[in-house]
């Protein structure tokens, strides 16, 4: 037994070693510049500079060893296979720091967890997360290394604009396979077996006036696993009130933030002396010295009508928030607003759908203003004056409606507890049997 013990705790330290390497090396990928590279072909064969390209930055290195490198100004103006990489990338790495804590809650070097079937089943979701992880990286890395592959057979496209596959995407297929492979072997992870601790039935015969004592051994049992139910639905609802919190107070910088739409710099707006910021309540303008001048809008029926929307749905979202929060205090287990502990649990669902209305009030009007941003962009009718890009404040009402809608879920797990009795259990007497001359008789019974 304690070799298969130590077989699988070594299966599980190769296995999250293996993820966490290619963890580490997809944040590697993700940051280098190196995902197209020049391609020395024709008369490209001796250059005095070579061209990197990321996802995030492109450099120019010259002959002498000097490096250049400037990060991207717009966004939409990237092809379409690195705005998908940018995206996929972040949430792989996300994932794989899920899969870490969830692989380092159900090792069975740790103490998080105390029933090995419980470890197994979290490694397992770990083992999973890891494979997700290694999946949303994969995707990127080949569909970038196809469209290279496919602009460099092209008659069409000139040599100098012709790339090479740059050694993040060799990176990148690398952590895949180690994701995968990790994600696998974690996998592996079984729960034991429920060991059968009575063994076969007595077939004995008992006589009706005598009792066995029961042992209290079941008893402990059953105590030790309502306690750990409870502790474990406790820090289920810590995890979804904080996660939620953390939406609400996301909910309201992205609100407050004026940088729902930012300059986009194409075109002849590649140099300019200022950079426009277009919130909800004002607009600003940034000089190249670093001064900023913003004016709150005179008029809210002259705004777009994303604006419009975007105003009433967010200011609805942070008070739904509010009132979930404080919904979910008085249904929580460490407070004693309420008593019936059925009672608590259905306030702590209300709660949770609460904080789920919440935050897909605040997805609407984010996504909503995020087409209408990406629909102008690609108009060729529009001037590149009047085109904008998506400003951090999308981003974090992304990531608010994210948090709120997860924390709600999380709390919507509170589940009514269930009439529980403990029965110790006792062998059954058959009445109508008797046993021989050593039985007792009725009047030493009574």
């Amino acid at each position: 037994m304690n070799e298969i013990r130590m077989a699988a705790l070594g299966l599980e330290i190769l296995g999250v070693s293996l993820a966490v390497i290619g963890w580490i090396v997809s944040i590697v990928s993700c940051a280098l510049p190196m995902w197209k590279v020049t391609a020395f072909i024709g008369v490209n064969i001796v250059t005095a500079q070579t061209i990197w390209e990321g996802i995030w930055m492109s450099c120019v290195v010259q002959s002498t060893g000097q490096m250049q490198c400037k990060v991207y100004d717009s966004m939409l103006a990237l092809s379409s296979d690195l705005q998908a990489a940018r995206a996929l990338c972040v949430i792989a790495i996300v994932l794989g720091v899920l899969g870490l804590l969830l692989s380092i809650m159900g090792a069975k070097c740790t103490n998080c967890l105390d029933e090995e079937r419980v470890k197994a089943r979290v490694m397992i979701a770990a083992g999973v997360t890891f494979i997700c992880a290694g999946v949303t990286l994969l995707i990127p890395v080949c569909w970038s290394a196809h469209s290279i592959i496919r602009t460099f057979y092209n008659p069409i496209v000139i040599e100098a604009q012709k790339r090479e596959i740059g050694a993040s995407l060799y990176l990148g297929w690398g952590s895949t396979a180690l994701l995968l492979i990790g994600g696998g072997i974690l996998c592996c992870s079984c729960p034991p077996q429920q060991e059968n601790r009575y063994g076969p039935p007595s077939r004995m015969v008992y006589s009706a006036a005598r009792s066995v004592p029961h042992s209290g051994l079941d008893k402990r049992d059953y105590l030790a696993r309502v306690l750990q139910e409870e502790v474990m639905s406790l820090g289920l609802e810590i995890l979804g009130i904080i996660s939620c919190v953390l939406g609400w107070l996301l909910a309201i910088v992205a609100c407050a933030l004026p940088m729902w739409r930012v300059t986009a710099f194409i075109g002849s707006n590649i140099v300019t002396a200022q950079i426009i910021w277009d919130g909800l309540w004002m607009s600003c303008v940034v000089q190249s010295t670093g001064q900023m001048q913003c004016k709150v809008y005179d008029s809210m029926l002259a705004l777009s009508q994303d604006l419009q929307a975007a105003r009433a749905l967010t200011v609805i979202s942070i008070l739904l928030t509010v009132l979930a929060v404080l919904v979910s205090i008085g249904g929580a287990k460490c407070t004693n607003c309420i008593e019936d502990e059925s009672s608590k649990s259905k306030v702590m669902i209300f709660g949770g759908v609460l904080f789920i209305l919440a935050g897909l009030m605040q997805l609407i009007p984010v996504s909503w203003s995020a087409n209408s941003i990406i629909r102008d962009f690609y108009n060729p009718l529009l001037p590149d004056a009047r085109r904008r890009e998506l400003g951090a404040a999308l981003y974090i009402g992304w990531a608010a409606a994210a948090l709120l809608i997860m924390g709600g879920s999380l709390l919507c797990c509170s589940c009514p507890p269930q009439e529980k009795k403990y029965n110790p259990s006792r062998m059954p007497y058959p009445a109508s049997r008797s046993t021989g001359g050593a039985g007792y008789d009725r009047r030493d019974y009574v």
